[in-house]
């Protein structure tokens, strides 16, 4: 994937959030060669993670190796962009199915800790975040444990995007 894709839709963000951080991901891009979907790269992956509200309830999944709730996510695979990943993801990880677009309303620079589990060395991640509207197909199995929190249970740093709950994706 040419990372001039990424960066444009990056561009688009930059009315909306904090420009200095937008601005640090994008240069990151810039600067950075080669394939940052999959894991090839082992210092700095691609991923996505899904905001997708039911009534103004937010979807989190308790995280297997940091037993802690976050949101769906996962790395952008191979011949995938980053909203397909956001939108696999989602199925996977809750059973739920979401519509084939969204919105996306941020980006974050994650430290990933040393996996001992998997032996995975410490690396970055550029996490694209999608509002995604929940699709009205069956749900079929979750690999982890779901939560639908309210903004008063959700984690700290996930707050900020209840502001989305009542946003009308059609």
């Amino acid at each position: 994937m040419n990372n001039e894709k990424l960066i444009s839709s990056l561009k688009k963000l930059r009315e909306f959030e904090d420009t200095k951080k937008i601005d640090e991901i994008i240069e990151l891009l810039r600067v950075t060669h080669g394939e940052l979907r999959g894991k090839k790269n082992l210092d700095l992956q691609l991923s996505a993670s899904s905001l997708v509200f039911q009534a103004e309830q937010l979807y989190f999944i308790e995280h297997p190796y940091q037993k802690e709730l976050l949101l769906p996510a996962g790395h952008v695979e191979l011949g995938e962009f980053p909203l397909e990943t956001a939108i696999r993801e989602f199925h996977e990880e809750t059973g739920f199915y979401a519509e084939m677009d969204g919105i996306l309303v941020d980006v974050n620079l994650i430290k990933i800790p040393f996996n001992g589990i998997k032996n995975e060395k410490a690396h970055l991640h550029i996490d694209f975040r999608y509002l995604l509207k929940k699709s009205i197909k069956k749900a079929s199995r979750a690999e982890l444990p779901v939560f639908l929190l309210t903004q008063q249970d959700a984690p700290e740093e996930f707050k900020k995007y209840y502001q989305y709950s009542k946003m009308d994706l059609l």
